[in-house]
């Protein structure tokens, strides 16, 4: 007993120690204090790998018992690397860990890059952004299988392909549409229309919550509303008294004895001589193919196509008086033709400048276009 006490001591004194030797494949990697030394290494070459994986990497060594001077002993940190350095599954590397378990891993760090790149893909410019994986997904420095190691363009197209929510608070300006009042005054005649309040937009100013899901929306919030400029509303005199005739102008309606170019029960007025836009005409709107009539005998001096009037016909009457039907929608005349009172001479259409099916009426005297209303009986 005694002796084995002084062996004892006379190691300790000359930094000899006891020590373990680690053995893969009878190859000695390492020289620790104890097997829990071991141990604690191996735990961290393992931590960064779910428990598949570490199944899989685990080697189980041998240990032997050994005399070392303590100074050879290895380090924690020198022992990780020999762990490392001699397993062929194990490769130290970047980790992407989806749900807790490994999906890849790639040499250096780039991986980062195309993990914040693809969080960013479906940002808005100018809001207030912020986004995140549907999936847990954590980016680990560690070790890995070497099975597990893929190329970064391997790497984008795995990244690219995770479902990402994004949501953007987003401030933007919307026009609110003016509104139109009319006015209506017996003062100014029918047809009569003039812009006395010019409207302008409003514009409200909001800000939204706009939730995406792989860059389509998912739902929108609107989180406040303001109006920084107020709607002018557009205010338009409208004409409603009963035009003024002159003596003049009873005495040639009388003479000149017009009947009315539709019958009656089949159209309306939807627009008046003169009409706020010196309009040179009356419009009697009526469904499309209605007859159109002579209002007088005459003699046709113009039945044609014209880019404003579309098909029209030009009658030439007694006493310097001349009617013009526009917008036809097809002539039954031709120039030169002579015509009897009520004779049809088109059909109702919407040719030439037109929005919609109606004839456009003109009485002219002497060249110059009148009042028409008054010669049909219109005012």
């Amino acid at each position: 007993m005694l002796a084995i006490s002084a062996v004892s001591l006379t190691i300790a004194a000359s930094g000899v120690t006891f020590g373990y030797t680690v053995r893969y494949s009878n190859e000695v990697i390492a020289v620790v204090s104890s097997e829990a030394q071991y141990d604690k290494a191996d735990a961290i070459v393992l931590s960064s790998m779910d428990k598949e994986s570490a199944s899989k990497a685990a080697i189980s060594p041998k240990f032997g018992i050994t005399l070392t001077v303590k100074n050879r002993l290895n380090t924690t940190e020198e022992i990780v690397d020999a762990i490392v350095d001699n397993n062929d599954e194990i490769v130290a590397a970047t980790g992407i860990i989806v749900n807790d378990k490994v999906a890849f891993c790639v040499e250096g760090e780039k991986v980062n890059e195309l993990i914040d790149a693809r969080l960013k893909a479906y940002f808005v410019e100018g809001a207030d952004n912020k986004s995140e994986f549907a999936d847990n997904v954590k980016v680990e420095r560690g070790y890995f299988l070497k099975s597990d190691m893929v190329d970064l363009e391997t790497a984008k197209a795995y990244i690219d392909d995770l479902s990402v929510k994004t949501v953007s608070v987003v401030t933007s300006q919307v026009e609110i549409p003016y509104e139109t009042k009319n006015i209506k005054t017996s003062e100014k005649p029918r047809g009569y229309s003039l812009i006395t309040t010019k409207g302008e937009n409003g514009i409200t100013e909001k800000t939204e919550e706009i939730v995406k899901i792989n860059g389509e929306v998912s739902s929108t919030t609107e989180l406040s509303s303001k109006v920084i400029k107020e709607q002018v509303t557009r205010v338009v005199t409208v004409g409603t008294g009963v035009n003024y005739v002159s003596a003049t102008t009873k005495a040639n309606v009388a003479s000149a004895g017009f009947i009315c170019p539709i019958s009656a029960g089949k159209y309306k007025v939807s627009a008046y001589y003169g009409d706020g836009r010196n309009h040179k005409g009356i419009d009697l709107a009526a469904n499309r193919g209605t007859p159109i009539f002579a209002v007088q005998a005459g003699k046709v001096t113009y039945a044609g196509w014209d880019s404003d009037y579309g098909y029209n016909v030009v009658i030439e009457h007694l006493n310097g008086l001349k009617t013009r039907y526009a917008h036809a929608n097809a002539l039954c005349v031709s120039k030169g033709a002579t015509v009897a009172q009520g004779d049809m001479i088109a059909t109702v259409g919407s040719t030439g400048w037109s929005t919609g099916n109606h004839l456009h009426f003109e009485v002219i005297v002497n060249g110059v276009r009148v009042n028409p209303g008054p010669y049909i009986g219109l005012r």
